[in-house]
């Protein structure tokens, strides 16, 4: 169809029609602009070499075929092969056509119930999902430790569970010390 047929047929259209089908066409660009792109992003990387083996970090690397869908790399120092999943959350998951979908829920903050029945998988699966997707995401966050740190000390009565005790009377679920303030009957952790 071209531009000049859509244009006489969009005019032939009321205002309620052509405001329905207004919004119609955001929600699809609205749709494809926020749904994240995962499994795009690290072929891009890959094929563009701008990532390295996974098993040995050398940067050198060449197409090796597809396998499953999925193109496969060997590397040049490690003659290992590898996909462009290895390495990643993604990788071993069996329905990576749902990922995309499953990480869109996941922002939306659906419960497992709901992202269950959503995409038609089992509860289990979308809970094993997001333990995985929660993992990668703090293997990320690996950042030095800066700032100011401060910390206290508190102290215990000293334990000597497993001896005889001579020197005191034995004492029953914790007590108290016979003296105020640091005594030798007191650890400090």
């Amino acid at each position: 169809m071209d531009l000049l047929k859509m244009k006489q047929g969009l005019s032939s259209l009321s205002e309620a029609e052509r405001l329905e089908l207004l919004k119609e066409l955001e929600q699809l660009s609205v749709h494809s602009v926020t749904a994240p792109k995962s499994q795009d992003s690290r072929r891009f990387l890959l094929d563009n070499k701008l990532g390295c083996c996974a098993h040995c970090s050398h940067p050198k690397y060449v197409k090796f075929g597809i396998d499953k869908g999925s193109q496969r790399y060997k590397c040049k120092s490690c003659n290992r092969s590898f996909t462009e999943y290895t390495g990643t959350w993604m990788a071993g998951l069996q329905r990576k056509d749902k990922i995309d979908d499953y990480l869109a829920l996941m922002l939306q903050e659906k419960s497992l119930d709901n992202i269950k029945e959503a995409l038609s998988i089992n509860k289990k699966t979308a809970f094993d999902w997001r333990h995985k997707i929660l993992a990668s995401l703090s293997e990320n966050d690996k950042d030095d430790f800066t700032g100011i740190t401060e910390s206290d000390e508190t102290f215990f009565l000293n334990s000597e569970k497993g001896r005889s005790v001579t020197h005191r009377e034995p004492r029953k679920r914790g007590g108290s010390s016979k003296t105020r303030g640091i005594s030798n009957d007191q650890v400090a952790v």
